[in-house]
């Protein structure tokens, strides 16, 4: 028999395929063959249960949709008839390709693309039938483990030693989570369990370039008998020998890698306040809208035409820039930080579509979402221009136009009668 306790994490990675899903179908095979028993501690149970459709569900969706956007991408830059050369501002000589071996890639894109889109939805049922795997294996065939009162006081005390896991962060869930995995069995004389988490900033220290269990932990984890692992690949090769290979497994850690010892780390300020838990937030640069330096373009609607001819010939913009903006690996909720000051600020779900002021130097931002056709999650961000209302007028003025609570013309007369 053979005794395995994942994190929550660790759960909802094999439900959206982070971990390959023939490992939950193992592990679910052989807890009804008698052969693996599933210890899974009280706290998993509730973490999973408010977690498990928003962050599994957008999690997987939102993996996908980056993917798309990735794609279609690459279309634009092939040009719809094929004639845009995709390298044309990297080479200094055109690409020799004849014309069809353009079109022919041009169609290679757009078909993969077209293919690769259709399958949203098979994606969509495969983890709804991942949560519902997982799901039954929670209610009717694990043993839960209720925390006691002294997994409660042990937590506590190496949080105020400040021991792993609470080296980076406030990770009291966590603890509670590993310490009653330990004491389960020890207290049933249980040897070679095992103990898979996915979360190597609380429960692993770096040695010699490789992540390893902290030495916080080691003794802990030999007094009880037990292994960590923290790929659910590498742990279940040790009850059937292979079922993920060697270059599978690398994969595993090459993204496990990207997603943790970040300079820098950043936390979820929304986990924080809704669930006491402190859980990171990984950024990328995006596309930001600075309206209050604007840039005058032409108009590309002008016209020539008779009746047109006082149109305005030029439009104004703001500058294109770049803002750093993530979301937490656990509510998948959406973060920022500011161009001026670098602070993080949490959007928080009644706030988009909305002004928004940062929270370190007052700056406003507009974040709006919108969905497209397909329910394509769009974010885009906006610094609008800074107005303010004449108090005597009514009017909007830029701020460098106001003399206090007046426009510069309302104060003349105001001061000058």
């Amino acid at each position: 028999m053979h005794y395995i306790t994942l994190d929550t994490n660790t759960w909802i990675y094999l439900a959206n395929g982070t971990e390959p899903v023939k490992l939950l179908n193992f592990i679910n095979k052989e807890v009804n063959k008698g052969n693996i028993t599933v210890l899974l501690p009280k706290t998993v149970v509730d973490e999973w249960e408010n977690h498990k459709d928003k962050t599994v569900r957008q999690g997987s969706i939102k993996h996908f949709n980056d993917i798309k956007i990735a794609l279609d991408k690459i279309l634009k830059l092939l040009g719809d008839k094929a004639e845009k050369n995709i390298f044309s501002f990297l080479l200094d000589e055109k690409d020799e390709k004849d014309e069809k071996d353009e079109k022919d890639e041009k169609n290679y894109f757009k078909d993969f693309i077209e293919n690769f889109n259709k399958r949203k939805q098979e994606v969509e049922n495969a983890v709804s039938d991942n949560i519902k795997l997982i799901d039954d294996l929670f209610k009717n065939k694990a043993v839960i483990i209720d925390i006691k009162d002294e997994i409660y006081k042990k937590s506590g005390q190496y949080a105020l030693d400040k021991k792993a896991p609470f080296k980076l962060k406030n990770s009291f869930a966590d603890a509670l989570i590993l310490f009653s995995f330990l004491d389960y069995v020890k207290v049933n004389s249980i040897q070679g369990s095992i103990f898979i988490s996915y979360n190597t900033d609380d429960f692993c220290e770096k040695k010699n370039g490789k992540k390893l269990l902290h030495s916080d932990l080691t003794k802990e984890f030999n007094q009880a008998k037990s292994k960590f692992y923290k790929i659910v690949g590498e742990a279940i090769n040790t009850i059937e020998k292979d079922i993920v290979s060697k270059e599978e497994l690398l994969l595993i850690e090459e993204l496990q890698n990207e997603s943790n010892w970040s300079d820098g780390i950043e936390f979820c300020e929304i986990c924080k306040e809704n669930n006491d838990r402190i859980n990171a937030v990984y950024f990328n640069e995006i596309e930001l809208i600075d309206k209050r330096k604007p840039i005058i373009v032409n108009n590309p609607n002008q016209t020539e035409l008779e009746f047109s001819k006082d149109l305005p010939k030029s439009k104004t913009i703001g500058q294109q820039m770049l803002i750093e903006a993530g979301n937490c690996d656990w509510c998948n909720s959406e973060h920022f930080k500011c161009v001026e000051c670098n602070c993080t600020n949490a959007v928080w779900e009644g706030g988009f579509n909305k002004l928004k002021e940062c929270e370190g130097c007052g700056l406003e931002y507009l974040v709006s979402r919108k969905y497209d056709k397909d329910g394509m999650e769009e974010i885009e961000y906006t610094i609008p221009k800074s107005t303010e209302t004449c108090e005597k007028c009514g009017n909007e003025f830029d701020k460098d136009e106001m003399i206090e609570n007046l426009c510069v013309d309302c104060e003349n007369e105001y001061s000058y009668g």
